[in-house]
C-alpha cells in the first residue's frame, strides 16, 4: 500500500491524492486504508519515514575507506545518486508537498534529512580521527557533501536533461570529491582536466 501511496502523492501532491485512488492502485477497499492507516496525513508519514532512501543508502555506503579516501567518497556519492535515482518519486513528494504541510515536515526531516547528517556525521567523524581528513564540524562537513551531491542530483534528474552519460557523471562525481576534500585554493590539489 505504501508503494501506491507514494505513486499517488507524487503525482497528484499530498493535497490532490485521495484515499480512493490509493487505495485503487493498491487493489485494496478503501475502507482498508483508513484501518491501517488513521488519516491521509498518518499514511503521508508513513510513506516519508518507511521508504525514506537513507535506509537503503545506510546498508550500502563505506563508513571507513577500504582504499583511499577519494575512492571511498566517490564509491559513496555513486551509491547516494543510484539510490535517490530509484527513489525520484520520496524526493519529489518531500520537496514538493511535506514543506507545505508542518505536521509532516518535522517526520520528513527526522527520517530523511537528520538521518541522513548524522550518518554522514559519523563517516567524517571517522575519517578525522583516522586522520584521513582535517578535523572540523563533523555535521558542517556532512551538509557541505550530501548538500553538492543533491544540487547535482536536483539539476541533472528533477530539473535538468536527465541522467548524464557515465563519463560526463563520472568526470563531475571525481570534481565533487576533489573540491570537497582539497578546496578551492590554489595548491591544493583538484583533478587535472
Amino acid at each position: 500500500m505504501l508503494d501506491a501511496a507514494l505513486l499517488t502523492f507524487a503525482n497528484y501532491g499530498f493535497k490532490g491524492a485521495t484515499t480512493k485512488e490509493i487505495a485503487r492502485k493498491a487493489k485494496v477497499n478503501e475502507v482498508t486504508v483508513f484501518r491501517l492507516f488513521k488519516s491521509k496525513r498518518a499514511l503521508f508519514a508513513a510513506v516519508i519515514s518507511e521508504r525514506s532512501p537513507v535506509i537503503p543508502i545506510q546498508e550500502a555506503i563505506d563508513l571507513e575507506p577500504k582504499t583511499t579516501v577519494e575512492e571511498m567518497l566517490r564509491n559513496n556519492v555513486r551509491i547516494v545518486l543510484s539510490t535517490l535515482r530509484k527513489n525520484k518519486e520520496l524526493y519529489l513528494v518531500m520537496m514538493s508537498d511535506a514543506w507545505r504541510q508542518p505536521k509532516t515536515r518535522n517526520l520528513a526531516y527526522e527520517a530523511s534529512i537528520k538521518r541522513g547528517i548524522g550518518l554522514v556525521a559519523t563517516m567524517m567523524a571517522r575519517l578525522m580521527d583516522a586522520g584521513k581528513i582535517r578535523r572540523t564540524d563533523p555535521e558542517i562537513a556532512a551538509r557541505a557533501l550530501m548538500g553538492t551531491v543533491q544540487f547535482y542530483f536536483l539539476t541533472t534528474d528533477m530539473l535538468g536533461d536527465g541522467v548524464p552519460k557515465s563519463e560526463e557523471e563520472e568526470r563531475m562525481i571525481r570534481g565533487l570529491v576533489s573540491i570537497f576534500l582539497d578546496g578551492m585554493k590554489a595548491g591544493q590539489g583538484g583533478v587535472q582536466e
